[in-house]
């Protein structure tokens, strides 16, 4: 065994976890799986640029913490590959909340921007892979007058 910031190692007897061990069976493979198909108010906690590991192509990592009306404070994760292919559901996904960018090499420097916006999202499952998506505010509607109207 190895030290750690803890301290010194210890050996630990798991013997009586052994049989519930061998009774439990493994988690779902979806870990969204108890967070039913549906719309939702939401946070970004935390969006990101980073590399995927595999590739080194660059992702958005976006963080949703929901606020409502079911599954309040659970968090969901949406990843967004950047690709000549994703660049639109991108760009779309970056003005629903609230940030236009003139160019996509300023995203760096502007991403902690979303941090803390709200926005309506949905989780939808297809195939048995849930995605998320991310849902345009309602705009307040102005009250129309007679002067609006053209006839």
């Amino acid at each position: 065994m190895s030290n750690d910031s803890l301290g010194e190692a210890v050996e630990v007897d798991l013997r009586q976890f052994d049989e519930m061990w061998a009774k439990t069976p493994v988690g779902p493979n979806d870990p969204y799986s108890d967070i039913p198909d549906g719309t939702y108010d939401a946070v970004i906690e935390e969006a990101r640029l980073t590399e995927t590991a595999s590739s080194g192509r660059p992702i958005v990592i976006w963080t949703l913490r929901i606020q409502g009306p079911q599954a309040i404070n659970r968090v969901l994760q949406k990843n967004q590959v950047i690709t000549e292919k994703t660049i639109p559901w991108l760009k779309e996904d970056f003005e629903k909340c609230g940030l236009a960018l003139s160019r996509l090499s300023d995203l760096a420097n502007r991403i902690e921007e979303v941090n803390g916006k709200s926005l309506p999202i949905e989780k939808r499952t297809k195939d048995g892979r849930a995605n998320i998506y991310f849902r345009w505010t309602q705009r307040k509607q102005t009250e129309i007058t007679d002067d609006d109207v053209p006839f």
